[in-house]
């Protein structure tokens, strides 16, 4: 056995102090992804729904001509879009944070790019490449 309770030359010791340290810079990012927002706009800029990190409706805007005209169902259909589309906008702001994140962590390994990644660690551990 090495120094520092390593096996075959590794320093577990230093390894779980890097694990540990990924981990809570991991919380820190995914906490702070959570105050992030995403908007949307629909129909001429009639409705627009605001999302947060955590994709909760936080605000939701009608303009007041589209109420004049009574056609429900036609407010519900874009209310119902603009959400669906702050929803995706906050996908993907969640999916470049994550890719930066793992790029920044892993020394840019794979590009930042978790599907590279993913087939990076397989060819490593014998899968496909």
């Amino acid at each position: 056995m090495t120094q520092g309770g390593g096996l075959g030359g590794l320093n577990l010791e230093a390894i779980m102090k890097q694990a540990q340290m990924l981990q809570q810079s991991f919380e820190a990012n995914k906490d702070q992804l959570k105050k992030e927002t995403a908007t949307a706009s629909v129909g001429g800029n009639m409705v627009t729904a605001t999302v947060d990190g955590e994709k909760v409706l936080k605000e939701i805007k009608i303009d007041p001509e589209l109420v004049k005209d009574g056609d429900v169902g036609a407010i519900e259909d874009l209310v119902i879009s603009a959400v669906n589309s702050a929803n995706a906008e906050m996908d993907k702001k969640i999916a470049a944070n994550t890719n930066a994140f793992v790029g920044n962590a892993l020394g840019g390994l794979g590009g930042g790019n978790l599907g590279d990644m993913a087939n990076m660690l397989g060819g490593l551990l014998g899968g496909k490449k």
